[in-house]
């Protein structure tokens, strides 16, 4: 009878080949089903046919005693997520003729309507006059605009962070009036559209990023645009740490490379900071804010679906909060 390890591995080969999933669900899931099995191995199981609702639920419990990275109790949707996860591994072990505990026995957690953090308009330039006018001399003008055009683009698009990180340049170079196909979550592809100030700010980045070999969009500091041998700490161009840094890498030939999710996480969180926004801004809050302009200039919840690539209504639902102020607001207008 195969190990538990050896269903997960050949589950995960079944993920990426056959079903096509992003290297970023491939390795959520990888991560996931690695902690479970680590705690069933406590328990003395290292066989999918011995799982059993006592042991799961042994499982949960952990897991709902569990602290976050910000050591913070973890939330009923992280908790949900190993069990989805492990429903899905089961289901593929079932569709193989295992005889394993059935997925639906193994019930959801029930997560409570969750508030969504978002940034007004005025909110949105504020982030956006920081970030290209924030005196730094470690930052430099083509890391201004290609923040800027960052921040723009996810509020302007309601891109996920995976999908803004996988945009090329020859993507947006050929694009009609601003509009964009991506491929998002599940391989699915869907129809969206830049802000006419994203475009501008991406043109305006582009242009000070000059010709480069990346066929990414957004990228690290461009150095090339530096004549790293001519600056010297006497000038007081840079520190002597980053001048001796950009003389090393003035010797590649291509220094350029994507930017990570962690990096864009930093720079927003940074420019929040300064901006002195008093919330917890990540790029999923620029996500959220678009589809809140969407709704606020009238927009519907299946427009929003849409433009989000939602496989289901229910998840674009949380959202509502939106529209409930809205029909408040005519309420109001009409009963005065």
């Amino acid at each position: 009878m195969p190990l538990l390890q050896e269903d997960i591995d050949e589950f995960l080969l079944y993920c990426q080949v056959v079903k096509q999933y992003s290297p970023n669900t491939v390795r959520n899931y990888r991560q996931t089903l690695t902690t479970c099995a680590k705690f069933f191995a406590t328990q003395g199981v290292s066989q999918a046919e011995k799982l059993d609702k006592v042991i799961i639920m042994k499982f949960r419990q952990v897991l709902s005693e569990r602290l976050s990275s910000r050591h913070t109790p973890m939330t009923p949707k992280a908790q949900s997520y190993f069990v989805v996860v492990l429903r899905t591994l089961l289901r593929y072990l079932i569709k193989q003729g295992r005889a394993v505990i059935t997925p639906e026995v193994i019930e959801l957690p029930k997560s409570r309507q969750r508030k969504i953090d978002y940034l007004s308009e005025p909110e949105i330039l504020n982030l956006i006059s920081t970030a290209i006018n924030i005196k730094s001399k470690r930052i430099s003008r083509v890391q201004k605009l290609r923040d800027k055009a960052i921040i723009l683009t996810l509020f302007g698009s309601g891109l996920r962070l995976s999908e803004l990180l996988e945009l090329t340049k020859s993507q947006i170079q050929g694009s009609i009036d601003g509009q964009l196909m991506i491929r998002g979550k599940g391989g699915k592809v869907r129809t969206t559209f830049l802000a006419p100030m994203a475009i501008t700010a991406i043109d305006e980045y582009l242009l000070a990023r000059g010709k480069d070999d990346n066929k990414f969009l957004f990228v690290t500091s461009i150095l090339r645009k530096i004549d790293a041998q001519n600056l010297t700490p006497e000038k007081g161009d840079l520190d002597p740490t980053t001048i001796t840094k950009f003389r090393q890498l003035s010797r590649k030939t291509d220094y350029t490379r994507p930017l990570n999710p962690k990096s864009v996480q930093n720079l927003i969180r940074k420019y929040a900071l300064y901006a002195g926004i008093d919330k917890h801004i990540t790029p999923h809050t620029l996500r959220h804010s678009f589809a809140t302009k969407i709704l606020f200039e009238g927009g519907d919840i299946r427009s929003v679906q849409t433009l989000l690539g939602h496989s289901n209504i229910a998840t674009t639902q949380i959202y509502t909060h939106i529209t409930d102020t809205q029909i408040k607001d005519l309420h109001t207008k009409v009963f005065k």
